[in-house]
């Protein structure tokens, strides 16, 4: 009787610490229309710091492509892309994200180990895509990416196309734009299965799986999943960074397409150097809050700092700060001398090719963005037509008055001015 007992309590131990341990993780995210993935940490991986992490990307074959990747962001990622191979099986291609372009195929050594398990394919109605994957080498990957098998709050990201398939066993084929992403934290310690082996499928279910590849078929994605409820998941859709890139995209254009144009004109429409040095001045702050922007945009995303858009920003942002002091020079020589100086020519026309510039960098953010093409198309209109009339105007003042007259109209003629002179030539 006792042995009974004992045997009977010993199994609902053992029954108990299976519900402890061995189930992975589900995230279906929202808006996604029936995006799924699955994560599963072996107690192996997570006691040594490396080893086999498996994971289950599921989606509807109405999708053109989906992608799971561990980071915090795009930039330096390690994504797992999933698309239809054309024959009824999937294919799955290891890349690196390269910030807001496409991720391309990761060659390099450190590139993700992948191989297809069983239960991996297109299944027999058609209507699904699975790919089951091990990965044996994801607590590292290129660039320096790491993660721990043992974090409680460990980034992935996903993002999805909607489209007819790709229909290729090329890993490196090209791919459009997302339709839909995702940013979200997983707790590993809650993803942990007892056995380093397919957690996805059970004995019952057949696929073929491949090696690392990246291609690979089966008749169905398995049932052996336990979601978990959703628990250990933290979902970050539509937070942080792209509020931030967007705030920094509309204030540099701002800058760049209404106050720095405008306070250039200030001077020959009202002939007040106060006013143009005042509204410069605001401008300048204001572009400089962008960049600001910008670096922490540059920071939250990972992305390289090394980016044409970021160097001519910088150095575009660094040469319009000492505008000001060469506008300063300038009215006091002219106050002085009635004529223009070099300082002034520099000045004026340092300050046009300087506004050129910017504008031309937002259009390098936007692709660097890869922001819609309505709105590529929007900001390039807008420009058009802002610089066009700028351009227009400071013919007409020139064509009109004369050059020496227009020289004038580029100066204060207020009283005070006139006193400065009068005080000069005494």
């Amino acid at each position: 009787m006792l042995n009974s007992v004992l045997g009977f309590s010993f199994a609902t131990l053992l029954w108990l610490a299976s519900l402890a341990v061995g189930a992975p993780l589900e995230h279906c995210p929202s808006g996604s229309g029936g995006v799924c993935f699955s994560i599963a940490v072996p107690t192996s991986s997570a006691n040594s710091g490396s080893g086999n992490v498996y994971f289950q990307i599921k989606a509807p074959t109405s999708l053109q492509w989906v992608a799971l990747g561990t980071g915090s962001a795009m930039s330096g990622s390690n994504i797992f892309l999933m698309y239809q191979d054309g024959k009824g099986n999937v294919t799955l291609s290891p890349r690196l994200g390269q910030g807001y372009s496409a991720p391309q195929l990761d060659t390099s050594p450190t590139a993700a180990r992948l191989t297809l398990l069983a239960g991996s394919g297109v299944s027999d109605d058609g209507a699904t895509m699975t790919a089951n994957v091990a990965c044996s080498n994801c607590d590292q990957w290129s660039g320096g990416g790491t993660m721990s098998l043992s974090s409680t709050a460990a980034g992935w990201i996903a993002a999805w196309k909607r489209g007819s398939p790709l229909a290729t066993i090329d890993q490196a084929v090209g791919i459009s734009r997302h339709d839909g992403r995702t940013l979200f934290t997983v707790d590993l310690t809650r993803a942990t299965v007892n056995t380093d082996s397919n957690p996805f499928v059970t004995s019952h279910n057949t696929g073929g799986g491949s090696s690392s590849s990246g291609n690979g078929s089966g008749s169905g994605s398995g049932s052996g999943l336990d979601s978990g409820s959703g628990s250990g998941i933290s979902e970050m859709t539509g937070r942080g960074p792209s509020q931030t890139l967007v705030a920094h995209g509309s204030i540099m254009a701002v800058v760049m397409l209404v106050l720095f144009p405008m306070g250039s004109l200030l001077m020959p429409l009202f002939r007040r150097w106060w006013l143009h040095g005042t509204w410069q001045l605001v401008g300048l702050a204001v572009m400089w809050a962008g960049i600001i922007v910008g670096i922490v945009v540059l920071r939250d995303m990972q992305m390289r700092w090394n980016d044409p858009h970021f160097i001519v920003g910088l150095v575009v942002a660094g040469v319009f700060t000492i505008q000001p002091a060469l506008g300063l020079l300038h009215h006091r020589q002219y106050v002085k001398t009635l004529r223009r100086s070099m300082v002034s020519h520099v000045h004026r026309w340092l300050g046009r090719v300087l506004m050129a510039l910017g504008t031309i960098n937002g259009g390098l953010g936007l692709r660097l963005a890869r922001a819609p093409e309505r709105f590529v198309i929007a900001y390039g209109t807008v420009a058009g037509v802002v610089y066009v009339g700028y351009a227009g105007y400071k013919l007409y003042v020139f064509f009109q008055r004369g050059t020496s007259n227009a020289a004038a109209t580029d100066n204060d003629t207020d009283r005070s001015k006139e006193g400065h002179r009068g005080q000069s030539r005494r």
